[in-house]
């Protein structure tokens, strides 16, 4: 770490919704090293929404956006909803039939997406994350300055491994200690 500048903090809370209170406990722990330790901090979220409390000095990198333009979830989009869509859309012409349809073609894809592809997605996700903040939120914070990386979730520990290894003289930890010593 630098000497003359102070030390920086990283929060990853990927997925701050898996708890009760994760946007505030991730919040709180933002001021806490802020105030207390004179330290910067960067928080990095998949989740949008939540973050209206948090101090304007800490940085928010969110990766929502290039979450939501990932090609795994557009090919989804295209498979199990518009290419049915598609097919089906030509019988809406025959009246009663062609909304039946339609109405089957719905609930199918719906069914589809629910029992099949959001267990997958569940299980895929945290690794889509730790390479979408590799890619992008990450390259904005040195690393050369961060003292702590604080894991918040279980969806953040893909990316806080990976920090770990590129990094083995980072302190990277799940437990939401309040200080930059490395033994705390």
């Amino acid at each position: 770490m630098n000497a003359g500048r102070a030390p920086r903090v990283l929060i990853l809370a990927m997925d701050p919704r898996s708890h009760r209170r994760g946007h505030r406990r991730a919040m709180g722990l933002a001021a806490s090293f802020l105030d207390e330790q004179g330290a910067r901090v960067d928080v990095v979220t998949a989740e949008p929404r939540g973050w209206e409390g948090l101090d304007e000095r800490v940085r928010l990198h969110r990766l929502d956006g290039s979450e939501a333009g990932h090609p795994l979830l557009r090919l989804e989009h295209a498979l199990v909803r518009r290419a049915p869509r598609r097919i089906v859309r030509p019988l809406k012409r025959l009246g009663r039939p062609g909304a039946v349809a339609e109405r089957v073609q719905s609930r199918v894809s719906s069914a589809v997406h629910r029992r099949l592809f959001l267990p997958f997605y569940r299980q895929v996700r945290p690794l889509l994350l730790a390479r979408l903040a590799r890619r992008g939120a990450l390259r904005a914070v040195d690393m050369a300055e961060v003292g702590r990386v604080i894991v918040m979730d279980d969806v953040s520990v893909p990316c806080a491994w990976r920090l770990a290894r590129r990094h083995p003289e980072l302190t990277v930890t799940t437990q939401q200690v309040r200080t930059l010593d490395p033994a705390g």
